[in-house]
């Protein structure tokens, strides 16, 4: 009977252990997720340095020249002529505060709207082909001037809208099961992995090779999650279209994967930290022989 008690405990002792082991990406994640998508503060945090990189200015800037082409109903040569002035001034443009704080803007109304869409309630606005989209709307005072000298009216009014295309609406389902999943459990994921290997080492015979063996699983695991992390991004972008979604995405993974990398860098550290408890706690058991 003894052994039959001993021999179920060491059975969910290894479940346990092994549970805590292959769910520590998925709690990962799942945290990670959970704070980036349902919080509109952290998003908005998360992605406002997204405008300073040079990749998503040039992107803004492109965007700027072809809307303030497509507003203006001028002859083509006279468009073609206007395009390297009006260029000029909006790469210095997309520098500016004011295209900062319209790009803060456009992601903190994106954000709420996605929250909306996601808890069902409201309804989304999406672009001619059908994706759900951002739109940063970009005061152009600086190009009223070489608007008028051109001929334009009402030039001090144009205010292009840059589109970056988020989701196709046909994956909004798919989101918003993600998003039901990563808000109800995100938050537990971490304390239920930690939870799995209290138990693993509690009801284990030899708790320093229980301690080993899942500091020693989740450090593989980390490494293997870092990895993936990295070598999933060119894939993903490749996928991400057009151009200027796919800077701003780009340079947005790179943001985003950077939490990522610190809740790693913790699980590994809490992994050493086991390590070097079980070894310590074996040496001096040694000593004290």
């Amino acid at each position: 009977m003894a052994r039959q008690a001993s021999g179920g405990r060491s059975f969910f002792s290894a479940l346990c252990g092994l549970l805590a082991i292959v769910l520590l990406p998925v709690a990962l994640v799942g945290f990670w997720a959970s704070v980036l998508l349902t919080r509109t503060d952290v998003f908005v945090q998360e992605l406002q340095p997204v405008v300073a990189k040079p990749q998503v200015q040039q992107a803004l800037a492109d965007g700027i020249v072809n809307g303030v082409l497509s507003a203006v109903q001028l002859p083509p040569a006279i468009e073609k002529a206007l395009e390297a002035p009006i260029r000029t001034e909006a790469a210095k443009l997309v520098a500016s505060p004011q295209v900062a704080s319209a790009w803060t803007s456009a992601v903190r109304a994106v954000h709420s709207q996605f929250i909306a869409v996601m808890q069902g309630r409201g309804s989304t606005e999406l672009d001619d082909q059908g994706r759900v989209a951002m739109r940063v709307t970009i005061p152009v005072p600086a190009l009223t001037a070489i608007l008028q000298q051109a001929g334009v009216p009402n030039a001090g009014a144009i205010a292009p809208v840059v589109t970056i295309p988020l989701v196709k609406a046909t994956d909004l389902q798919t989101a918003q099961r993600a998003y039901r999943i990563a808000a109800s459990w995100g938050p537990w994921g971490p304390l239920v992995v930690a939870v799995l290997a209290l138990l693993s080492i509690a009801l284990a015979r030899r708790w320093r090779t229980a301690t080993t063996l899942v500091a020693l699983g989740w450090g593989v695991m980390s490494v293997l999650l870092a990895l993936v992390i990295m070598v999933a991004r060119e894939p993903l972008m490749r996928r991400v279209d057009p151009a200027v979604a796919r800077t701003v995405t780009d340079a947005a993974y790179g943001l985003a994967a950077r939490n990522l990398y610190y809740e790693i860098g913790i699980a590994l550290a809490v992994a050493v930290v086991m390590l070097l408890l079980s070894a310590l706690s074996l040496a001096f058991r040694r000593r004290g022989r």
